[in-house]
């Protein structure tokens, strides 16, 4: 469910329709996996997956429904997921489970007691199979309102390994390593990176890696939190990093217009199939795109990839990813049930041998993925876990006005003028002073 697509509508739609509790609320006891009746055990999830992503959901619940006595009905946005699912909250017809991927939308549904906590699953259990990043994306004022079951890896950087073996290239360990390789593709007159500008969210993501490199996670925290300006100095550092990129007209395949005027998965496209183009910074669902855009090329060998490289001395690779969680609207033994399967490591490999698929439970073992690459991109995640060294996509966890609006905005002004980062931190300070004020 890739609802980054769909960011910029939360900041269109508001948050005081989310304010609103739900009126057709249920509430039971009942502990799921326990003998109940049909009719107990029926369940809603609502979501916005669709295609082979429906397909890949419908595989997991197909598992829940043998293993935990659910009968799921999957019911799917007919378009904009976040604008259905807070106009059917708003009318008393919530989904029995829905799922977030963006953190910042579950806090106003907790105020409006729209969301059920989920207190009747295994605290110890969850602490020993996930890191602490995700029980804390979770939770609201101490209590768990979202458990993770789907993760976008987005510290990758993909390319074409034909090309690099015809050029000879070696795969970048480090930034300084990836600009001079960057530099040396130029001057054999490549222009080697790809963007797909249109979608603003690809630029916020690859800011996000720098900056959760080059100033580290405690730093990274305070941007989302606001409390320090976006005119601070680590800042700066990091667009002046990306400047070495994206202010060097040489470096960007068929040109800024061309760059800006293509989504995502057209510069992912890019990135394979002209021979110029030789990098694309992205998440593990850009995989998933080119199978599907480019179904006669192969992946490890037409496109694959490589860790974001490193700026500093990381002990691992830090992860910037993006969430897929699940909530609950009505507690129910049917949701009770729901909820605690896609706890479920084994329900969890459903999903994730059919490829496309990064777990964030630790118990998800690595024979659950189907190949190589995507066992990589799991244990690059869990590496990280472990370290310390993950974080959400900060763009979510910022005010929707800012961080799923304005920002992409702001940035793709800056692309097209790459000079101007002085005036682009102010102009994103002075909206993020107006955004944290607000709430949204």
């Amino acid at each position: 469910m890739r609802f980054h697509h769909l960011k910029r509508s939360l900041a269109t739609l508001g948050v005081s329709v989310l304010l609103l509790p739900v009126l057709a609320g249920r509430t039971s006891a009942a502990v799921p996996g326990s003998a109940h009746d049909a009719a107990s055990m029926s369940v809603t999830a609502f979501a916005g997956w669709a295609g082979a992503e429906k397909t890949d959901f419908l595989a997991i619940a197909s598992y829940c429904d043998s293993h935990y006595h659910t009968k799921v009905t999957y019911q799917q946005a007919s378009g904009d997921y976040n604008t259905e699912l807070a106009t059917r909250v708003q009318g008393g017809s919530a989904p029995d489970v829905g799922f977030l991927s963006v953190p910042a939308t579950i806090k106003p549904y907790v105020a409006g007691g729209s969301l059920q906590p989920l207190t009747f699953l295994n605290m110890g259990k969850l602490r020993s199979q996930y890191s602490p990043f995700w029980i804390n994306l979770g939770t609201v004022s101490g209590k768990l309102y979202a458990v993770y079951m789907k993760a976008d890896v987005k510290s990758l950087v993909w390319y074409s390994p034909k090309k690099f073996q015809q050029g000879r290239y070696e795969i970048p360990a480090t930034w300084d390593q990836l600009i001079a390789l960057s530099q040396k593709m130029v001057k054999a007159g490549k222009h080697p990176w790809a963007f797909g500008a249109s979608s603003g969210w690809t630029l916020t993501d690859f800011l996000e890696n720098v900056y959760l490199q080059s100033a580290g996670p405690q730093m990274y925290d305070k941007w989302v939190a606001h409390t320090i300006p976006w005119t601070d100095p680590s800042i700066k550092h990091a667009f002046q990093l990306m400047n070495q990129i994206i202010g060097n007209d040489s470096m960007i395949a068929g040109g800024r217009t061309r760059s800006l005027g293509q989504l995502w998965d057209a510069g992912a496209k890019q990135m394979v199939t002209d021979p110029q183009a030789e990098f694309f910074q992205e998440a593990t669902f850009v995989g998933a795109g080119l199978r599907g855009d480019l179904p006669n090329d192969v992946e490890g060998t037409d496109y694959s990839a490589f860790p974001f490289p490193r700026i500093g001395n990381w002990s691992t690779t830090p992860v910037e990813v993006g969430p897929n969680g699940v909530v609950m609207f009505h507690d129910t033994p049917g949701a009770r049930a729901l909820v605690t399967c896609l706890t479920d490591p084994n329900a969890l490999a459903q999903w994730a041998q059919r490829g496309g698929f990064i777990s964030p439970n630790n118990a998800t073992t690595m024979n659950s993925y189907p190949d190589a690459l995507t066992r990589s991109f799991a244990n690059l995640l869990i590496k990280a876990g472990k370290a310390g060294l993950v974080r959400g996509d900060a763009s979510d966890l910022m005010p929707a006005s800012l961080g799923s609006d304005y920002e992409f905005t702001a940035l793709q002004k800056w692309f097209k003028n790459p000079s101007s980062i002085d005036a682009v931190l102010q102009d994103l300070e002075t909206h993020a002073k107006r955004a944290y004020a607000q709430g949204h």
